[in-house]
């Protein structure tokens, strides 16, 4: 009897030991695949789209529009001659060709395809274009429709589309990785006039999700110009927000030094977001979930005090990033950028320097808000995507993003787009 009871023992003993080795073998199998071991090559920069110059000619001053395909609609339209400050466009990085159409006298000509070579592309305008005049005065600010064909260039790259900004908020340690801590959407138009020169320019913002507890704000600093030059900050459209969520700046008047820095107060309030949750469409189990009809969506109207070149406004000038102050009341943030973008000087820069100094996640590259092995912890999507649900795996959800990081966006450029294989529905929240 002592012995059949050893030997059932020893067989539950084992089974339990065989149990806990599996596991162990599981969770190490699971960490060693998991986002942070992925291996990104130090130089890659995280980035989805690129700046293209447009290097266009013209015998007399024509306007022409460019689209990503020969019959989809125009992202940019802005003139080309003598005189005439170049444009920039921003484009998706797997955008090899670009499509141009004039206008003449009869309307506007067919399409012709121009490779983008060098992060350019080279058109002479045909003689037949019709000659532009003077545009009439236009101001963005009461005429959002766009309809009397005013100039504009979109960012992202489609007309009147979002772009996904995703926030991972546990800087500078690794969180989770499923990159919907904070999950909001991006478009501006800027309104070129006949020089290519910007006075005046439309910012939508749409909050998607928020997966995260932490208080984080979604700022915005634009580079290259000074706070000065922002001449006026208006709400014009809301929806589903408090009547205070406004963006403000937070420095004004510096003309001399300062970079704008605009915070979005109250825009994480949704008014039509079902009660008692602290979280916002990322349950898995369709809790405190709403559609994008019923998300916080605001429209800004930014007019600067002299007008500044299309070319220094390309998207890369506009630094969004989320921000918490270090402590309650305190004037210095812990900010989160994406890679490469400094913090801010007056409320980010100090409480990164002591957070860097002998931390094991950050410091060793030299470059902002990356880790030592090239992780990031916020990332710009040109176009409208699905973010993940709590707990669901950004690897499985994303099957190509993998190969892109590890490519060094060499790999699956189009990785986020809704085309097969590129999703995971069962990860995903859709709306």
């Amino acid at each position: 009897m002592r012995t059949k009871v050893l030997i059932l023992a020893l067989f539950f003993l084992s089974a339990i030991v065989s149990s806990c080795v599996k596991k162990d073998i599981e969770h190490k199998e699971k960490e060693t695949t998991g986002f942070t071991e992925l291996v990104v090559p130090a130089d890659f920069e995280w980035k989805m789209s690129e700046n293209v110059t447009c290097n266009f000619t013209s015998e007399h001053a024509s306007k022409v529009y460019v689209s990503t395909g020969a019959n989809t609609a125009p992202f940019a339209s802005f003139y080309v001659g003598q005189d005439i400050d170049q444009v920039k466009l921003n484009v998706p990085t797997y955008i090899n060709t670009l499509y141009v159409k004039y206008e003449t006298e009869a309307g506007l000509s067919a399409a012709k395809s121009l490779d983008i070579t060098n992060n350019t592309v080279t058109y002479t305008v045909p003689a037949d274009s019709k000659e532009m005049e003077t545009p009439l005065a236009y101001s963005a600010k009461t005429n959002l429709s766009r309809a009397n064909g005013q100039a504009v260039i979109f960012y992202p790259a489609q007309e009147n589309g979002w772009g996904t900004l995703m926030f991972e908020d546990l800087w500078p340690a690794y969180g989770d990785y499923d990159f919907n801590d904070f999950v909001v959407n991006y478009k501006m138009q800027l309104y070129p006039n006949n020089k290519n020169m910007v006075k005046e320019m439309i910012l939508g913002i749409r909050v998607k999700a928020i997966g995260g507890s932490l208080p984080y704000d979604l700022c915005l600093a634009i580079k290259g110009i000074k706070a000065g030059e922002i001449e006026e900050c208006e709400k014009q459209e809301s929806y589903n927000a408090l009547e205070e969520a406004d963006m403000k700046l937070l420095n004004p008047g510096n003309s001399v030094k300062n970079t704008p820095i605009f915070r979005f107060d109250n825009i994480r309030t949704n008014t039509k977001a079902p009660k008692g949750f602290a979280f916002l469409n990322t349950d898995p189990d369709n809790k405190a979930r709403i559609q994008k009809g019923d998300m916080v969506n605001i429209t800004f109207y930014i007019a600067f005090r002299n007008s500044i070149p299309q070319a220094d406004l390309t998207l890369d000038a506009f630094d969004f990033f989320i921000a918490k102050p270090v402590k309650e009341g305190a004037s210095q943030w812990q900010e989160i950028h994406t890679r490469g973008y400094a913090p801010t000087e007056e409320f980010g820069q100090s409480t990164y320097e002591q957070t860097k100094e002998g931390n094991s996640y950050i410091g060793k590259s030299g470059i902002y808000y990356n880790s030592n092995t090239n992780l990031v912890w916020a990332i710009n999507i040109p176009t409208d995507i699905p973010h993940t649900h709590e707990k669901a795996d950004f690897l499985k959800a994303y099957p190509h993003f993998k190969d892109w990081a590890t490519s060094g966006g060499e790999q699956h450029k189009d990785w986020y787009e809704n085309m097969t294989g590129n999703r995971n529905d069962s990860e995903l929240i859709k709306q």
